[in-house]
């Protein structure tokens, strides 16, 4: 089924520290609320352990706890549900972006632009393939937090996407940048742009949110936000193929 209006719930929540069960019963239970609503329910970097804590965490395999009970969410909200988890494979372990699907399908994307500033190359292995996630007729792609910064990282060759997923734990000192750097991906690659960061404090490290949705010409459809919880916005695909359409931009 495709569908030209597309509803994204992004969950700007408040990661408990090494408490896992308790990051997933929360979430669940803001989702509960919001259950037939979305169409795609969008978590933060690191959802299920949080940022430090991920560190030092043992990696899931695919199919893993936190892959299993993001199936399990995505079947009863008959949503597809997305987030970045530590995946560890064939002796690697990557900051993983699983998309799941109702059915159970799941698609990824492993993080390309690994945050050496913090440590991650010392944990996580980048990953070499910009995949597309197709979803209700949207050609979506993922990236996650650092990501953001690189525009190569998210430029806009045919088949166009029309939507970017980006999970991210952003800390307060660089947030500038953030709220920046969105809309100008969002202008520069002629699509939706969809950022969920985490609110909150992880140690000495504090998280302001500023999760948002931006539009095609960087216009704010959702946020910036600044408190906990879950915000919905509807995005409308015509909108978008006619703005290509008049401006064809992304043809050179």
């Amino acid at each position: 089924m495709n569908k030209n209006e597309l509803s994204l719930a992004l969950l700007q929540a408040d990661t408990r520290f090494e408490n896992q069960e308790g990051n997933l019963s929360y979430i669940e239970e803001l989702i509960g609320s919001f259950q037939g609503k979305a169409d795609i329910f969008l978590l933060p970097e690191l959802f299920n352990t949080g940022y430090k804590n991920a560190f030092s965490a043992r990696p899931e395999p695919m199919n893993g706890h936190t892959h299993r009970w993001m199936k399990q969410i995505a079947e009863r909200t008959g949503a597809a549900i997305a987030g970045s988890v530590s995946i560890a494979e064939n002796g690697k372990v990557f900051n993983r972006v699983l998309f799941v699907r109702p059915d159970g399908i799941t698609q990824h994307y492993d993080k390309v632009n690994v945050f050496a500033f913090s440590g991650e190359d010392k944990i996580y292995t980048a990953g070499r393939t910009f995949p597309r996630f197709d979803w209700l007729g949207w050609n979506i792609k993922p990236m996650v937090c650092f990501d953001l910064r690189f525009p190569e990282t998210a430029r806009n060759y045919a088949p166009f996407y029309d939507l970017v997923l980006c999970p991210a734990h952003w800390p307060v000192p660089r947030i500038q940048a953030w709220d920046k750097l969105i809309p100008a991906r969002a202008i520069e690659n002629q699509a939706y742009f969809a950022a969920v960061n985490r609110i909150g404090r992880e140690g000495d490290v504090v998280y302001p949110g500023h999760s948002c949705i931006v539009d095609f010409l960087g216009n704010h459809v959702c946020g910036p936000i600044t408190e906990e919880g879950i915000f919905t916005a509807v995005l409308e695909k015509e909108k978008l193929l006619h703005f290509r359409k008049s401006f064809p931009f992304l043809k050179e």
